[in-house]
């Protein structure tokens, strides 16, 4: 693929409570899909794209990620003419604090949450944002959600329709965003600070907040039935999941 100019970060820096609640101590990037780590996935599907400068936010604690980024990850990006850096939190920063992290040359930064995969061209997504000159553009995607209960269609006080338990569709963030500089720099430095409070003052500050529509595969892996899905969905959808499924053992190729 292509190489973008655009760099890539990795949120990586959570404390994984959801799925070690399911009784793993291990975090859940290290958490493995088809054999795969899930910083590995979203580092292969990166260097898919042609992301070149790649970095990853971890936890000053979580050593056992900060190890496979050492033994792995690096090497996995230099076998592809990119380089891996990790941002260190030795404090929670939030879910996106550790952007006030990256230096201060990267004009745009392109965000995936280590728990998330989709088969989203990654590429199209920052080709779209910097052409529209956005502050930030949010993927999203139409999320259906089950009502436990028997939904009413009125018009004034008359019911015109009654719908039993019915699945509404709701646009959702897909966990991936990009980021230009003018959004970067709203972000504090070493203090927790959140996605929904940087598009508040994006929007308060009357600034171009983009959304990128999609109908791709997508899959929040947060405890382990999120697991065993996220296996049937990589292995229905195989052939248009870029970089994300393993090659065989021994070989380090996107």
């Amino acid at each position: 693929m292509a190489s973008s100019s655009v760099a890539a970060l990795i949120m990586a820096g959570g404390r994984s409570e959801r799925m070690r609640a399911g009784g793993s101590s291990r975090h859940k990037s290290l958490r493995t899909v088809l054999g795969v780590p899930l910083i590995e996935c979203n580092l292969r599907a990166l260097l898919w794209f042609g992301f070149k400068q790649l970095y990853v936010a971890v936890s000053a604690q979580e050593r056992a990620l900060a190890a496979w980024i050492d033994a792995h990850g690096r090497p996995l990006a230099k076998s592809q003419f990119a380089t891996l850096e990790a941002l260190v939190e030795t404090e929670q920063l939030g879910t996106i604090g550790a952007v006030a992290s990256l230096p201060p040359w990267i004009d745009d930064v392109l965000i995936v949450n280590v728990d998330n995969l989709t088969s989203l061209d990654l590429g199209q997504l920052a080709r779209y944002h910097r052409e529209r000159e956005a502050a930030a553009t949010i993927a999203t995607h139409d999320q259906p959600f089950p009502i436990p209960f028997g939904m009413l269609d009125l018009a004034g006080q008359r019911v015109v329709a009654y719908r039993e338990k019915p699945k509404l569709s709701v646009p959702v963030s897909s966990g991936t965003y990009v980021f230009n500089r003018r959004a970067i720099d709203r972000v504090p430095a070493g203090r927790r600070f959140d996605v929904p409070a940087l598009i508040d003052a994006l929007l308060q500050a009357d600034d171009t907040v983009a959304a990128y529509p999609h109908r791709e595969p997508w899959i929040d892996v947060n405890d382990e039935a999120a697991l065993v899905h996220a296996e049937r969905l990589l292995v229905e959808n195989a052939d248009r999941w870029p970089g994300a499924i393993a090659a065989e053992p021994g070989r380090v190729q996107p």
